[in-house]
């Protein structure tokens, strides 16, 4: 079972990054009509078998528990068919990782005019998927800085949330991080794009 992994930290580099809009003269296409920003790394993808612990088809929401206990709650991309699964089902999920376009440093304030401009940008998957953005506060539970990554909480109660660290430029923030640090993120949804019910189970 693989630990579900939010990555929070990708942040400004990516949010900065220069749209491909540029004519491609020399291969005689056509000029591109939209720019390409926000991805969700292709590489932040997890494959993982589970147990639905809830599903919420009002928000297509679908929270995932494996073996070990930990959970991740993704939300079921549009060639997800939520009329074949319930709570209880042990199901073989393919999601992508939730991506950070923002961060702020240890409990340090972001001005709000920067967060609401990232978060009106939106994001999608390399398979076209559409991800919404959502602004996340949480305090820092675990440090794995080998791995890259940390486990988050929110403050008020909740799942913890392990967030890798995908952008070079941001991974030499996690030095600076303590336990106990609160940090302010910008952040893509994890977003479900393949649950299947699971012919054996593991657990």
């Amino acid at each position: 079972m693989t630990s579900h992994r939010l990555s929070l930290l990708t942040a400004v580099a990516v949010a900065a990054a220069v749209p491909l809009a540029c004519p491609a003269i020399a291969q005689g296409l056509p000029p591109q009509t939209s720019a390409i920003t926000s991805p969700v790394p292709s590489a932040e993808t997890v494959t993982i078998h589970a147990k639905i612990t809830a599903i919420n088809p009002a928000t297509r929401s679908v929270t995932l528990s494996g073996a070990t206990g930990n959970s991740v709650t993704v939300k079921a991309g549009p060639v997800v068919d939520l009329s074949n699964l319930k709570v209880g089902d042990r199901v073989n999920a393919k999601y992508y990782r939730s991506v950070a376009f923002l961060i702020a440093g240890p409990n340090a304030p972001v001005p709000e005019d920067e967060i609401a401009a990232i978060a009106a940008r939106g994001a999608h998957t390399p398979g076209g998927d559409v991800v919404e953005l959502i602004r996340v506060s949480a305090t820092v539970v675990g440090i794995d800085l080998p791995a890259h990554s940390i486990d988050t909480v929110d403050p008020s109660g909740g799942a913890v949330r392990t967030i890798v660290v995908t952008d070079p430029a941001r991974i030499a923030l996690l030095s600076e991080l303590k336990l106990g640090d609160t940090i302010t993120t910008v952040v893509s949804q994890a977003i479900a794009v393949s649950i299947q019910p699971a012919s054996t189970s593991w657990f």
